[in-house]
């Protein structure tokens, strides 16, 4: 539940009319926003509903509209639309870095039966095992699909020197994954 601040100063009018709207309103955009995300996300319905409130408690007074139930809707609307944008990126980037390392592997003929679960389940200590600087380049090549050639003048390093550096973070993963998963 949302904690209304109140200064310890007995509260004015202004103070007291910006609890009963937070109060009056609180639990109906808390529903709004529980409604609109899926059941894997339901947990973050009260964060987003605080992130609303706590915004209009910043701008309550400066509203030129006095229709506060709206401004709350439309603001939990944006909320709940900026959420989801940040989760599809991370499910996207999850996504990408599970085919990449499908894809390193897949060139070797001893990792043709491994599965995406088994992959799944060892894809974040398969990675932990790269330096900052390869993952960097990992998510340039793998991740942000760039060439060799842009990785090449980001870097500031000869693209047989990116070419070098990949090879070697390919041979990393492989090990690593041949350590996790197993021979075959």
């Amino acid at each position: 539940m949302f904690l209304f601040l109140t200064s310890d100063k007995k509260n004015n009018s202004s103070e007291q009319e910006l609890n009963d709207i937070c109060e009056k309103y609180y639990l109906d955009i808390y529903k709004y926003c529980a409604a609109r995300l899926d059941i894997s996300y339901i947990s973050y319905a009260d964060d987003i509903t605080n992130e609303v409130f706590k915004l209009f408690c910043e701008k309550w007074q400066i509203l030129e509209n006095k229709n506060y139930r709206s401004w709350l809707y439309e603001t939990a609307n944006n909320f709940l639309k900026n959420f989801y944008k940040k989760h599809k990126r991370k499910n996207e980037k999850e996504t990408y870095i599970d085919d990449s390392i499908i894809e390193i592997l897949s060139y070797e003929q001893n990792f043709e039966n491994v599965s995406e679960e088994e992959i799944e389940k060892y894809k974040d200590e398969i990675l932990d095992i790269l330096s900052e600087q390869e993952m960097q380049l990992f998510n340039m090549k793998y991740i942000e699909k760039l060439s060799i050639a842009q990785i090449s003048i980001i870097l500031s390093i000869s693209e047989n020197n990116v070419k070098q550096r990949l090879y070697r973070i390919r041979e990393k993963i492989k090990t690593e994954a041949s350590d996790k998963i197993g021979k075959f």
